[in-house]
């Protein structure tokens, strides 16, 4: 009943236009992050080769990747050594973090997350290089322009959870 109140009082205090025009403004927005979530269900992933390279991204802030270059800090991280192939721990780790495998090699993998609200998807691939001991990762947003750094911290907390 108290929720009731402040909601009645809302509407007094700016007046009935301002607020109608508040409340549809709120639900155009909600409706079109959830039409965005949707739309990234359906896209293909736009993944790398198996092989390698990990593919480059553009000029959007909604992506990191090891293969950047060192000077474009909005997109780089740095590769993680890995003296050993870490694909098979990758593939049991990622579960734990909400991730889904999708695609599994000898020396790639790809997973999918997705966000809780609106079902955002996001690609994680990850490539062994056996040659530079080296694991290379990019983690992408399928859709929209920034993902305010959510990429960046879903492979810090991987890297983390394989102890690296």
């Amino acid at each position: 009943m108290e929720t009731l109140r402040r909601i009645l009082g809302f509407f007094e205090a700016v007046g009935q236009v301002a607020a109608v025009v508040l409340l549809v403004a709120v639900i155009v927005g909600v409706a079109w992050f959830a039409w965005l979530g949707r739309v990234s269900r359906r896209l293909p992933a736009v993944v790398s080769p198996t092989g390698g390279p990990l593919r480059p991204g553009g000029p959007k802030p909604n992506w990191v990747a090891s293969t950047a270059p060192k000077r474009d800090v909005l997109h780089y991280i740095a590769p993680r050594p890995a003296p050993e192939n870490p694909i098979a721990r990758l593939a049991a780790v990622l579960p734990a973090q909400g991730l889904t495998v999708r695609d599994v090699t000898e020396r790639y993998l790809h997973a999918t997350a997705s966000s809780p609200r609106f079902g955002f998807v996001d690609d994680i691939e990850f490539l062994y290089d056996p040659a530079a001991g080296l694991l290379h990762a990019r983690s992408a947003s399928r859709v929209g322009y920034s993902d305010f750094g959510a990429n960046r911290r879903r492979l810090e907390a991987i890297y983390r959870a394989l102890g690296q």
